[in-house]
């Protein structure tokens, strides 16, 4: 056993001082508070001298990383690019998504994932398809070309191609007729609306129906308004999951703080990454603290699950704790995983941070 001690402890559901974990073929053995009893021999110690321990972070939509965009190269090696990003950034786990696409893209998509997962990569929950079922009024930077009508047929497919490894889908629940939606639902891919103009009205009957999140909340859906509540009027109205982009630049700090108090443990951080692509549908480029395509439109974010966080206690005025629970806890339970990781407990993998006083990243501790 390996005893990590002389720690600031962030459980997930607890804040222990000078607490100490212990650790057994990679899984959490036992939280232990100060002078708790830890049983068996300990074969090592690491004294963390004060630092701060918390679960590894969960980033349920990122694009690609080190310079390979999943929807230009959906390949293996994106996949394994985007990992090495996410784990820079905090994170153990993620959702490789693809941005709305064609069908011969979205099928490459799907055997890149499961190539990855056979050849025994780590970190991929599965792949969340951003499309192609999106309203064109708030397709945002997504090309019109590559949105689809739902219909049986189409659904079908990608139900098909995509069992087993296509986790979360992002739709906009007002294009569908009934019983393709229901096609959809009774799938088990996780549905979630998204670059929809839909009404207060009809996102209300959509979350009631069995869509149990929202993507990238207030970006491409229909504002709240006094006259018209749209998907935002919705969302606080029903609270289910409901990820944002807390960079500054896709909303502003206020209204991730407005939003998390309405929706408490429903609100879950996402980066929304992104990078630098000359080619293919997507092109995008770096324009300061954001990513936008050749129109200058607003395409993706240059942000990092760590950054997420700090700037939810730096600049949105959340709790440390609550903050860390944002990017790891609940998305997890948004993804389904929750009895597999978001929590530092025993028989939970042996996978977080590490930071400072000053909520900076101590790399040679975490483990991710």
């Amino acid at each position: 056993m390996h005893l990590y001690t002389n720690a600031t402890i962030y459980t997930g559901s607890q804040i222990l001082r000078h607490a100490s974990l212990a650790v057994e073929d990679d899984v959490i053995t036992g939280v232990y508070p100060k002078d708790g009893k830890h049983p068996g021999p300990v074969e090592s110690v690491t004294d963390l001298n004060g630092l701060s321990l918390a679960p590894a972070l969960i980033d349920l939509q990122i694009y690609g990383g080190g310079g390979l965009l999943f929807n230009n190269d959906p390949s293996p090696e994106t996949i394994l690019a985007t990992y090495r990003d996410v784990q820079a950034g905090g994170g153990a786990w993620f959702q490789i998504t693809l941005s709305c696409s064609a069908p011969e893209i979205m099928w490459q998509a799907m055997e890149a994932c499961r190539t990855y997962q056979a050849q025994g990569g780590e970190g991929l929950i599965g792949l969340h398809l951003e499309g192609p079922f999106f309203n064109p009024e708030k397709r945002g930077a997504h090309p019109l070309k590559n949105i689809q009508k739902p219909t049986k047929e189409n659904i079908s497919a990608i139900i098909e191609k995509g069992h087993g490894i296509v986790t979360y889908m992002t739709i906009a629940p007002e294009m569908f007729e009934e019983d393709a939606l229901d096609m959809l639902l009774d799938s088990g891919i996780i549905l979630s609306a998204g670059h929809s103009n839909a009404s207060y009205e009809q996102a209300k009957y959509a979350f009631g129906k069995g869509i149990g999140r929202a993507t990238h909340l207030f970006n491409a859906m229909s504002p709240f308004q006094g006259r018209a509540p749209g998907v935002v009027g919705a969302i606080y109205d029903t609270a289910p999951f409901a990820s944002i982009i807390a960079d500054g630049v896709h909303c502003d700090f206020a209204s991730v703080s407005i939003s998390h108090k309405l929706l408490g443990d429903k609100l879950f951080l996402i980066t929304d990454a992104v990078t630098e692509s000359d080619r293919g549908d997507y092109r995008f480029r770096l324009a300061g603290d954001r990513y936008v395509d050749a129109d200058g439109t607003l395409s993706g974010s240059s942000l990092a699950m760590w950054q997420a966080v700090r700037n939810c206690t730096q600049k949105a005025g959340i709790p440390l704790d609550e903050s860390l629970r944002m990017a790891s806890l609940y998305p997890a339970r948004a993804a389904g995983i929750a009895d597999k990781t978001g929590l530092l407990a025993p028989v939970y993998p042996a996978k977080w941070i590490v930071f400072d006083e000053n909520l900076e990243l101590v790399g040679e501790h975490c483990r991710l």
